[in-house]
């Protein structure tokens, strides 16, 4: 075995044999699956509903507000003076006064509570006064409801793209993932290279492995060691992924035909009923098997649009991307690592080297959201914005020529890059005692 490959091993082994990289590449799966399980699960259980007591001081509202999953409206105490029923309640949690001031333009009403009732019970009160008040002013002007209800239209898109139904929505997310993952494992994994050139260098061990070897051969065993690790911690990753992704699938399957969700329904349907006697459509809603058919339509669209993805052409880019984006900016950390002593001083050399990393996954959100202008063309061409900047546009659909144009310039930024950093990390790893400066790095650069 050559003495790249040898480093190379070395550098492998060493670290997917740690008991974190083991806990790490099993446990992120894991806790990204139960991101997405758990509010899944917490919106399939049970509600328990926010007593909210309604004061109406202008005495038009009380009985007009219909009981949903999340709020129970208590009109026992609607005629009473607002401060008699703040003190009455002054004490609970679990309980909003509602107050609706005498007003004949109301515009506002004001809730009072011990401890803060959240968005959701604020957004499902302020819904239906909105819906209240309007049917209220259209009554007024004499405008009949169901003509409006008829008028009233929603527009369907249907987006294709060379002939295939695309999804712009779900291309953001997909661009946006695979963007964000890159950027990681590059800079996780760059870090990673600099700190073990650093220990190396301070423990002096490279010393002695100078005198076997190479610099520029110890620097490219030690980039591609550290390299496959990240493969190696992808693939595990994208296994696990798949497997979770199954067990959602055969979750949401079981929730769709759950004979316990017609208890809870008819449980829920003894709740209040609506001026008419029926339920109203707010309550009908939020009853377990609209949330379950919701739940099961937002899966079986998702599921769509993952099987009619390319992908293996995200593969093959993704892979491409980050092995070469890694590369790139591996060998330049490789490089601050060998010229510095302590990794304090690598604050000052890193600035520049990361500034286009960060610069493209700051631009990334205006990238994903137009992603054939011409800054997202330029910083998908650039190779050190290439790897985050092109994998966000690839979703959309790329000209080949673009793709290309971006692939060869990344590959000609590599091997100027492993150039450069390779003359810096011959003469830094054997410096030391020494405060580096830019200056003396350029000097590095033309040493013989």
């Amino acid at each position: 075995m050559s003495k790249i490959g040898l480093i190379i091993k070395r550098e492998y082994t060493t670290r997917v044999r740690k008991k974190s990289f083991i806990v790490m590449t099993l446990l992120t799966p894991i806790l990204s699956s139960l991101v997405i399980l758990i509010p899944t699960v917490l919106a399939n259980s049970e509600n328990q509903n926010h007593k909210v007591v309604v004061v109406d001081a202008t005495h038009s509202f009380c009985g007009q507000l219909t009981n949903t999953s999340t709020v129970n409206y208590d009109y026992g105490y609607c005629n009473f003076k607002i401060d008699q029923v703040r003190k009455i309640f002054i004490d609970s949690s679990k309980v909003t006064v509602m107050y609706i001031p005498p007003s004949e333009q109301l515009a506002q009403i004001e809730l009072y509570s011990k401890a803060d009732p959240g968005d959701i019970v604020i957004s499902a009160i302020q819904f239906q006064m909105n819906n209240i008040i309007e049917r209220a002013k259209m009554k007024a002007e004499n405008l009949d409801q169901s003509m409006i209800d008829k008028v009233k239209t929603s527009i369907g898109v249907k987006n294709v793209v060379n002939n295939e139904v695309a999804n712009s929505t779900y291309n953001l997310a997909l661009g946006f993932g695979c963007a964000i993952l890159i950027y990681f494992f590059i800079f996780l994994y760059s870090v990673q290279v600099m700190r073990g050139v650093m220990e190396e260098k301070i423990n002096r061990i490279v010393e002695v492995i100078i005198s076997s070897v190479k610099p520029f051969q110890l620097m490219m065993g030690k980039v591609i060691g550290v390299g496959l690790v990240g493969l190696t911690q992808f693939v595990a990753w994208t296994v696990l992924a798949f497997c979770a992704y199954t067990f959602a699938a055969q979750y949401v399957q079981k929730q769709a035909v759950n004979p316990d969700n017609y208890k809870q329904e008819q449980t829920m349907k003894k709740g209040v009923p609506g001026q008419d006697g029926s339920m109203s459509s707010t309550t009908a809603m939020a009853s377990p098997t609209a949330r379950n058919q919701a739940m099961v339509s937002a899966f079986t669209s998702i599921d769509d649009n993952l099987r009619n993805t390319n992908w293996t052409l995200i593969i093959i880019c993704f892979l491409f991307y980050f092995l070469c984006g890694y590369l790139l900016y591996s060998a330049l950390f490789a490089a601050i690592g060998s010229a510095v002593d302590q990794e304090t001083d690598t604050q000052q050399f890193m600035l520049p080297v990361t500034a286009p990393l960060i610069l493209s996954y700051i631009v990334m959100i205006n990238i994903i959201r137009d992603p054939h202008s011409t800054m997202a063309f330029w910083f998908s061409i650039i190779p050190l914005t290439s790897p985050i900047s092109m994998m966000a546009r690839i979703p959309f659909g790329v000209p080949v020529w673009q793709v290309a144009l971006s692939m060869g310039l990344l590959i000609a930024g590599i091997f100027g890059t492993i150039w450069l950093a390779g003359r810096i990390y011959r003469v830094g790893l054997l410096m030391y005692g020494k405060k580096v400066t830019y200056k003396e790095l350029g000097k590095w650069l033309f040493y013989k």
